[in-house]
């Protein structure tokens, strides 16, 4: 594990570069600002699902800490949860839907066990790439590939590899 001088962190807290970062059980993961693809997705799709999500008195969220306590927290791209989920800091209870955004080489696929043991009741991970979708939940998940049901939300994803469709809708990408 790399050691990072504390004069570091105070900069990036400073220049606002630590928005992104996330805490695992005490450790210190420093995450790059997202690609322009990448938050194109993400925007794009959070606004996609907003409505459905208020229609059913939940609220969405991008980039806003999940914390299983102070020293261990994630930042999802976005999530989806009700008011009994939320407090001043983030997300402290479980959410209804965690949305990640897989970019090549980021630990995605490594934060989807911590999110379900939570409570969390499905992780949808995208894969930025290639849009791929897979969906993951406690009794399992569908995919990778190019269709899932959002559970709470029952709203249909769907890709065909170069657009993403919200209930038949294709998203401006």
């Amino acid at each position: 594990m790399l050691e990072v001088d504390e004069r570091l962190i105070v900069e990036r807290h400073r220049l606002g570069l630590d928005k992104r970062d996330e805490m695992w059980d005490g450790v210190l993961h420093m995450v790059p600002p997202a690609s322009r693809r990448h938050q194109t997705i993400e925007f794009a799709l959070g606004h996609a699902l907003q409505a459905q999500a208020v229609a059913r008195g939940l609220q969405v969220l991008a980039e806003t800490g999940t914390f299983a306590a102070d020293d261990d927290y994630k930042v999802p791209d976005f999530v989806v949860f009700d008011e009994q989920a939320a407090s001043e800091r983030g997300i402290d209870g479980a959410p209804k839907l965690v949305v990640e955004i897989r970019s090549p080489g980021d630990e995605t696929m490594d934060k989807i066990p911590w999110y379900l043991a939570r409570g969390t009741t499905a992780v949808l991970v995208v894969d930025r790439d290639s849009l791929e979708l897979t969906l993951f939940t406690a009794s399992g998940h569908v995919g990778p590939g190019g269709e899932v049901v959002l559970p709470g939300l029952d709203v249909t994803l769907r890709s065909d590899g170069s657009t993403l469709f919200v209930d038949g809708e294709a998203l401006d990408l």
